[in-house]
């Protein structure tokens, strides 16, 4: 997966980097993906919807090697230059924009230039990439009382680290002001950075949170993620998803060909019971199988999603004792008569902003298992791909996962229809499955096999 898909950029988007552990390298990766020069490695690394300009400034100081970001470098501009930059960008595709240089340091442009930077940035289209803060090339950092200066128009905060900090301690030569990293964990000795000191020190409001505007998004980009730093760097990223200012936690290597391990972010999950069960004959959703309801059953598959939200409407009240002590939202749809969209309309209304994807269940189906959803869920970690559905007995099954991306899709749905009406307008992963979990309860020979296999 490329780095521009995990962290969602879109044209017209200011970006500012902070922290330490490489946000030159992530700055050089997306100019490079912008170009269109680097090899595609399969339908999940490609960028679609996005701009192919860059702009690229700081409000702190660049060294001297750092002026090869762009194709292009433009120092202190002028009224005259800024008013052609358009062109230039046009023809340079990427443009470094400092100030001065002073003591073998660019430093930041002028305010004014800052701000026409960003209304260039809209109405070309373009990526305005900003170094908000300075880390030495060290892994890890603590802002000073003057920094971050991220500007007040910023669409996309990406604090940073390198998990190659992992294992290390607070006194290592790889942390940029140590002493602000141990106050930050209210240590007075030498501590080891493990997964939960990192996550303090990224998530909090006085490291890698500070300055940020309020109508900022925040998405974290762990660097240096190798193989065997996978499994602790996914570690942090669960408990830097617990804070809800923080989108999502990217896992990643910039420099490599593939640079994305893992997009982590939350995933809810949407249980749609409101049917009548009109095949049947009664209500399918509390019929008892394997000493539990089927109701029982999906929430159950659906553990590990958060929040689960479940749309109930014929016999909304035993559905309601059935539910009465699970951890879940019980939203009624009045209307469910109207066809399964009605519910899938409903239920995207109880999943909150900061969510990135909804798998959405089906309350007659007890094979469908936790193992299964979470497999889902990894698959798109490990993609970002719109769609994420099951695949069994040779065709696409239930659970689908939905990404952010597709809501709008699934609120213009009408009548009977489900998620199926839109897969075709979409990217598809799939997760192949046993075929029991295709086994869903809408007849009276339905219900009979499932009591055959009690």
């Amino acid at each position: 997966m490329q780095l521009s898909k995990a962290l969602r950029l879109k044209p017209g988007f200011a970006i500012a980097f902070v922290g330490a552990g490489g946000k030159s390298s992530a700055t050089r990766r997306i100019v490079d993906e912008m170009s269109g020069e680097l090899p595609v490695l399969g339908p999940q690394a490609q960028v679609s919807d996005m701009s192919k300009f860059v702009l690229i400034t700081t409000t702190t100081r660049l060294g001297e090697s750092q002026k090869d970001l762009a194709n292009h470098h433009l120092i202190d501009p002028s009224e005259d230059q800024m008013a052609s930059l358009p062109d230039l960008l046009e023809d340079q595709r990427s443009v470094l924009i400092t100030g001065p240089e002073l003591e073998d340091k660019w430093i930041p442009p002028k305010d004014s230039v800052l701000s026409e930077l960003y209304k260039i940035a809209r109405e070309k289209g373009a990526l305005l990439l900003i170094e908000a803060d300075g880390a030495r090339g060290r892994s890890l950092k603590a802002p000073d009382k003057h920094e971050p200066v991220i500007p007040e128009f910023v669409n996309l905060v990406v604090p940073m680290a390198g998990l190659d900090i992992l294992g290390q301690t607070t006194k290592s030569e790889a942390i940029h002001r140590p002493e602000l990293v141990s106050a930050l964990l209210r240590s007075r000795k030498e501590t080891e950075i493990g997964p939960a000191e990192l996550a303090a020190v990224i998530g909090s409001d006085k490291g890698g949170l500070k300055g940020i505007p309020d109508g900022a998004k925040v998405r974290v980009l762990l660097n240096k993620a190798g193989d065997a730093l996978a499994e602790p760097g996914g570690q942090v990223a669960q408990r830097l998803l617990k804070n809800p200012r923080i989108q999502s936690v990217v896992l990643a290597s910039v420099t490599e060909d593939d640079p994305v391990l893992e997009a982590h972010g939350r995933v809810a999950g949407i249980i749609l019971a409101a049917g009548g069960s009109s095949r049947l004959g009664e209500p399918k959703q509390v019929i008892q199988w394997r000493g539990h309801t089927l109701i029982w059953h999906a929430v159950r598959a659906a553990d590990g999603l958060d929040p689960v939200a479940v749309v109930i409407g014929e016999a909304a009240g035993e559905l309601r004792r059935a539910l009465k002590k699970e951890p879940v939202e019980i939203i009624v749809n009045a209307d469910w008569e109207a066809g399964q969209s009605s519910s899938v309309r409903i239920g995207l209304e109880a999943i909150p902003p900061e969510a990135e994807a909804v798998v959405f269940l089906l309350a007659d189906m007890p094979f469908v298992t936790q193992e299964l959803v979470s497999a889902l869920v990894q698959r798109y970690h490990q993609t970002l791909a719109p769609l994420v559905a099951t695949w069994a007995g040779g065709r696409r099954a239930n659970p689908v996962l939905f990404d952010r991306e597709t809501f709008s899709d699934l609120r213009e749905l009408k009548g009977d229809q489900g998620g199926r009406a839109i897969f075709r307008r979409f990217e598809r992963e799939f997760v192949e499955w046993d075929d029991p979990v295709l086994l869903d309860v809408d007849t009276p020979e339905d219900l009979e096999r499932l009591k055959s296999m009690e």
